[in-house]
């Protein structure tokens, strides 16, 4: 049996889904993290291998595999991983295709559709691609250079708002008591060795508590309303380079994007005030059957309507 497999790789878990050729699922597992960022390319080719060791069924046979991993910005990262892929025994003689986890992201919610994603959780970015194939970033710079709008960047304008606020260049308020607390250092100015030990994940978790706090507190309403404009403006310029002003579809993941009110709805008017004829609906499929609709086209498999609503149909039974 010829079969296309979809890999969905984020930060702390991975994806797997092997399809047929009509789009049934015949096969699928979830393991530990494949971002190249963060493991070796030894524990990457040990964590794909027990992968599909878990999720292939015995006298099947993987033609083609898309992995949608988060780590991935250029051609060069992928070619790597793609490389570390091919050595994995199920994957030697498969066609094998690595790319940003934006993209299977993008191909699931729309399920092939052209039209835009918007990441916004740790960091942000915003991918689209058109009918025609024209593809466009916007963003994703990550946390040194930009992620602006995501939540560490809320964190961190928080974190800036706090000290400022403390030395008197800003006025009082309950966003400096909200930092310093959640630190509690021996004394004020020990809190830039506090957040020194702090990695990146650990300071945007204090997001939603500046978004909770922003309901009345002026200063933290003004960084949630920034965070929210500047996620609308990656959508804008995303959509005027890809569309020119026709409407288009738009799907939000990510922590911070999806995670409801108040700051959804926020986002949400802020991108209808900046970008009229963008649609924002909710995916119709997870990345993982995104990155298997990939792998079926790479694969040669006849993925049209049909191929879709199958995958659409057999969402609900992923583990």
């Amino acid at each position: 049996m010829n079969l296309a497999l979809g890999i969905d790789g984020g930060g702390s878990r991975t994806r797997a889904v092997l399809v047929d050729g009509e789009g049934r699922i015949v096969g699928a597992a979830v393991g530990d993290s494949v971002n190249p960022r963060h493991q070796t390319p030894e524990t990457i080719r040990a964590r794909l291998q027990e992968l599909l060791t878990r999720a292939c069924p015995a006298e099947t046979h993987v033609a083609a595999a898309f992995l949608s991993l988060g780590g991935i910005s250029t051609r060069r990262d992928g070619e790597a991983v793609e490389a570390i892929a091919r050595s994995v025994a199920r994957l030697r003689t498969a066609t094998v295709r690595v790319d940003n986890d934006a993209r299977g992201a993008l191909l699931g919610g729309l399920a092939g559709r052209p039209g835009m994603v918007l990441i916004a959780g740790t960091g942000s970015a915003c991918f689209g691609v058109a009918a025609d194939g024209r593809e466009a970033w916007c963003g994703g710079w990550e946390f040194l250079a930009d992620d602006a709008g995501s939540a560490y960047w809320i964190a961190l304008e928080a974190v800036r708002a706090a000290v400022r606020v403390h030395d008197g260049r800003l006025p009082q308020s309950p966003l400096a008591d909200l930092v310093f607390a959640r630190w509690a250092p021996a004394e004020p100015r020990a809190l830039a060795t506090a957040l020194a030990q702090q990695d990146r994940a650990e300071l945007a978790a204090l997001a939603p508590e500046v978004i909770a706090l922003a309901a009345a507190d002026p200063l933290a309403a003004s960084i949630v309303a920034r965070a929210a404009d500047e996620l609308a403006r990656l959508v804008a310029v995303t959509a005027g380079r890809l569309f020119a002003g026709q409407r288009c579809e738009l799907i939000l993941t990510g922590g911070l994007a999806r995670s409801g009110p108040p700051f959804t709805p926020l986002l949400v008017a802020r991108i209808a005030a900046q970008a009229p004829m963008v649609a924002v609906v909710e995916p119709e499929l997870p990345p993982a059957l995104g990155a298997a609709l990939e792998a079926a086209r790479l694969g040669g498999f006849p993925a049209g309507p049909e191929f879709v609503a199958a995958l659409r149909g057999a969402a609900l039974d992923l583990p």
